[in-house]
């Protein structure tokens, strides 16, 4: 209030030192972002005369009622005035002998946008200019999430990011089609906008979706179905599976007990069998009644009969969830599958040899995710003319569209494995070469999963992997593993049948 009062008094009574003395904007309007820095200066004419004593610099924030000091300077000394601005304002000092009495703000807030007041006095007089600061939050990262509606069976699609000045969201579809949204913006503790906008969408369409906020031109795309996570099973279907497991092992024992009761019967299938260290073939269901006092023999007997049963309960658990899955063209999806040389390959090319990691790519709507459904269904109800994986004992589905813990966690609560260790299903799979691994929709950037994946791959032993991705996706693993084989699918869907 004092440099006010003086500098009316001056204005009245010293009017030619007025027009001598003078300060000028370096710029009267300036943008800066949240978090960042920003310097605004303002010049004065003339110079000081030497005596730093003579010069003092105000920097004031003015607001609608109410002023607060942001930074003073005077008799050779500065210091920030107001507890909001201390250790982010800073006077450029060494600017002073030239004639620039520049601020610099640091840690930029949103309250920071406003008036600013920068005021100068020498011996020579006083002038004080204007200058406006506006601080922006740019909306950058875009979040996205899918997740099925309460009611129907729709989808609702999502998207979030935090930003200053509140932003509209525009979606449209593949079609360039503008689509209605539900969009709410709540304030943070910071004062940006937390702004989430969402549509709603049938669950059998393809198409993609893309949300764009129209501040800053930021966006995200939703490629449907490949994004569409798989529908866990209930936890109330859990029982029932496992009721059923028990009575199929129940079946299996009876029905062994009777093939040793007939003298001279060969009927058992090798392929349902197990084998000794010995070169002794056994059914699998009979392998909790095999007594030995070999301790070497008997690991190799628990570790094929891990297998067979959780071969068992994964075809098990498949066929429970499979009516979930779209139906597909078996017939077309062939004609869409290359090598890296652009040839087209038969499905039998998507099976890794023993310990080998294959890669299967390709751009959104490729038909990614139906490959899988592919395989999964093929392994689970047997061999066709155009596919045949019934050299597999095992074959693991790892849905990765939206991994939270590492590897082998993920495993065990998408199948609901409740009777087997983490550390007995990797034994499982590092040494069996009649195992597939099957990571649908993989892509970098969950740091637990990834290392726990490269530690896997690095130790995997005889097991086949394949990993299905977006073109790009995974950069550091096809760095890693660059003698795996890479397969592409065209761009074009699958025909679906309705």
């Amino acid at each position: 209030m004092n440099w006010a009062i003086f500098l009316i008094v001056q204005v009245i009574f010293q009017p030619c030192l007025s027009d001598l003395f003078t300060v000028e904007a370096e710029q009267n309007m300036y943008e800066s972002v949240f978090g960042g820095d920003v310097v605004m200066g303002c010049s004065f004419r003339p110079k000081t005369s030497g005596r730093s004593g003579d010069l003092q610099v105000t920097w004031h924030w003015i607001g609608p009622g109410f002023n607060r000091e942001v930074y003073i300077w005077k008799n050779g000394k500065g210091h920030s005035a107001s507890q909001e601005y201390q250790d982010r304002a800073t006077l450029l000092t060494e600017q002073l002998s030239e004639g620039w009495a520049k601020l610099q703000l640091s840690k930029l807030k949103i309250r920071d946008s406003g008036k600013y007041q920068c005021l100068v006095r020498t011996a020579e007089g006083a002038d004080y200019k204007t200058i406006i600061l506006s601080v922006v939050a740019p909306y950058q990262a875009v979040t996205k999430h899918i997740e099925k509606a309460a009611e129907g069976d729709d989808l609702l699609l999502t998207c979030q990011s935090e930003g200053y000045p509140q932003s509209t969201v525009v979606w449209k579809d593949g079609r360039q089609r503008t689509l209605v949204p539900n969009t709410t913006a709540a304030s943070t503790s910071d004062q940006l906008f937390k702004v989430t906008s969402q549509i709603r969408v049938s669950s059998s369409d393809k198409n993609n979706y893309t949300c764009v906020f129209t501040k800053d031109g930021h966006s995200a795309t939703f490629h449907l179905p490949d994004e569409i996570p798989i529908q866990h099973v209930r936890n109330d279907t859990v029982p029932v599976i496992l009721l059923v497991g028990v009575v199929l092992v129940a079946i299996a024992v009876m029905v062994a007990v009777c093939q040793r009761q007939r003298k001279g019967s060969n009927a058992s299938s090798t392929r349902n069998l197990v084998v000794d260290a010995r070169g002794r073939w056994f059914p699998a269901s009979t392998c909790l009644q095999i007594n030995t006092e070999d301790e070497e023999e008997r690991t190799i007997f628990n570790e094929n009969c891990m297998e067979e049963n959780l071969g068992v309960f994964l075809k098990a658990r498949y066929s429970e969830v499979k009516h979930q899955w779209p139906t597909f063209n078996l017939e077309e999806l062939p004609h869409t599958l290359q090598n890296n040389e652009g040839q087209s390959v038969n499905l039998q090319a998507l099976l890794p040899e023993a310990g080998e990691v294959r890669f299967l790519e390709g751009p959104p709507g490729s038909g990614k995710t139906t490959v899988a459904y592919i395989l999964v269904s093929s392994w689970t109800e047997g061999a066709t003319d155009i596919l045949d994986l019934s050299s597999l004992r095992l074959l693991i589905y790892v849905d990765c569209s939206a991994v939270k813990g590492d590897l082998f966690r993920e495993i065990m609560t998408q199948v609901s494995l409740e009777k087997q260790t983490e550390d007995e299903l990797r034994m499982t799979l590092t040494k069996s070469k009649e195992a597939l691994l099957l990571l649908d929709g993989y892509k970098e950037g969950n740091q637990m999963f990834d290392e726990s994946l490269k530690r896997f791959l690095s130790e995997r032993g005889g097991c086949r992997v394949l990993i299905t991705a977006f073109p790009g996706s995974c950069p550091a693993l096809r760095e890693a593993f660059r003698t795996g084989v890479v397969l592409k699918l065209q761009t074009r869907t699958v025909n679906y049948k309705r």
